[in-house]
C-alpha cells in the first residue's frame, strides 16, 4: 500500500522540522510526502527542503482549507492519504 502525507503550511518555521522528522521515524519509510505552502515568507520552505518533500505552492488569496488540501491531493499517487497542518 502506498501512502502520501499532505501538509499544509504557511510559515511554520517553528514547527515543520519537527513533523517532517516525526515522519522520518516512522516504520513506513516509502510514504510521499506533498507539502502545501500558501506563500511562507519565513524558513519553511527552506526548513522543508531538508527533507524529501514535494511542494506544492498556491497564492496566499487562493488559501482555503478545503482548496489547499485539494492542491495537494491532487499531487499523489498514496492509495492512502494523510493530512495534517504543519504545527501538528
Amino acid at each position: 500500500m502506498r501512502v502520501s502525507i499532505v501538509i499544509r503550511a504557511c510559515n511554520e518555521e517553528k514547527h515543520i522540522a519537527r513533523l517532517l522528522e516525526g515522519i522520518a521515524q516512522q516504520f513506513l519509510k516509502e510514504a510521499e510526502i506533498i507539502l502545501v505552502d500558501s506563500g511562507s515568507t519565513d524558513r519553511t520552505l527552506e526548513i522543508a527542503s531538508q527533507y524529501p518533500v514535494r511542494v506544492v505552492h498556491i497564492q496566499p488569496e487562493e488559501f482555503t482549507f478545503g482548496y489547499s488540501l485539494n492542491q495537494g491531493v491532487s499531487h499523489t499517487y498514496g492509495d492512502l492519504i494523510v493530512i495534517a497542518s504543519a504545527h501538528v
